[in-house]
């Protein structure tokens, strides 16, 4: 058996997996078939993108969702005196901070807090713990409704990672958009399958896998109290609202069938595109191929997707 990498990078690793597992289930369109490497450029593209909308702003989303409920559950439970509680401290921190931008440094740079700005941030603080006084009172309710609220969050997503409109907001130079229209039959195909594969894996292991070193680490320092287990479970509870692990994890089975989904999306690159993984020269010759045969010009590399 091939030793293990150091630390893989999960989050890719798996999309990267889910990506292949699609294509190989709906082929490769014809007419690009004589570009060499053109799937591996493919599969990078595809996999980045499912990377930030299915792993990343979920999370955003998740965490997002968490606070506001928290805040609806405040807010409502509050009544005016949360609300007023909530506006004088605001006030204050505005007031504070722009006594802040006018305050003077010493000779190394240091903000001086003295004067004015020293008495305002102590009035920032007192209505601070006001509020945090307030919130108090309801925050065993509010956190309970935000653990709700981020379960049904989850179970919507494990329904269906791959919804209607996925892809609907992909850059319209890329190479998606491109192979969407272009081979539209064939995109609907791979769209199918890459859903297939999605009901059956869940890329979010990759955050627990991303975590297991460390986590081994701190299992092993002395004075840990904790076996590996343990911490795991620790570990998850603590992140369950983030990630949706709301279910214990068999992390050795996880981790297990990862490092051989690692080992084969590593054979399948250097199949279809030798040194694509580790050579920036080769992975920016393949990409610029792909891109010309589609009669395109490769968008700039640290195109972001928040257009959606």
């Amino acid at each position: 058996m091939k030793p293990r990498p150091a630390e893989p990078y999960w989050p890719k690793v798996l999309t990267d997996w889910c990506v292949i597992q699609a294509l190989g289930k709906a082929g490769w369109p014809e007419r690009l078939s004589g570009s060499r490497g053109s799937q591996a450029a493919f599969v990078a593209e595809v996999s980045r993108y499912l990377k930030f909308r299915g792993l990343d702003l979920r999370e955003l989303e998740a965490e997002n969702l968490v606070l506001t409920t928290i805040e609806s559950v405040y807010a409502e439970a509050g009544g005016s005196s949360y609300f007023a509680a909530k506006q004088k401290t605001e006030v204050a921190q505005s007031e504070y901070l722009s006594a802040l931008g006018r305050s003077t440094r010493d000779s190394i740079g240091v903000l001086q807090i003295i004067g004015e700005p020293k008495r305002l941030q102590a009035q920032f603080r007192s209505r601070q713990r006001d509020l945090d006084a307030c919130r108090r009172q309801f925050a065993n309710i509010a956190r309970s409704a935000a653990h709700q609220a981020a379960r049904t969050y989850w179970e919507r997503v494990a329904a269906c990672r791959l919804p209607e409109g996925f892809f609907a907001h992909v850059p319209e130079d890329g190479a998606i958009a491109v192979m969407r229209a272009r081979c539209d039959i064939w995109w609907a195909l791979f769209l199918q399958s890459l859903r297939s594969v999605l009901r059956e894996t869940n890329p979010a292991y990759a955050h627990l896998l991303q975590a297991l070193p460390h986590l081994r680490a701190a299992a092993t320092r002395p004075g840990q109290k904790f076996v590996l287990t343990a911490l795991v479970q620790e570990w998850r509870e603590a992140n369950a609202e983030r990630f949706g692990f709301f279910k214990d994890i068999h992390f050795p089975v996880v981790e297990q069938r990862a490092f051989v989904k690692y080992r084969d999306v590593q054979n399948w690159f250097d199949h279809h595109a030798p040194g694509y993984q580790h050579d920036a020269a080769a992975r920016a010759a393949v990409t610029e191929a792909f891109y010309d045969a589609l009669g395109r010009v490769p968008p700039q590399r640290q195109q972001a997707y928040w257009n959606n």
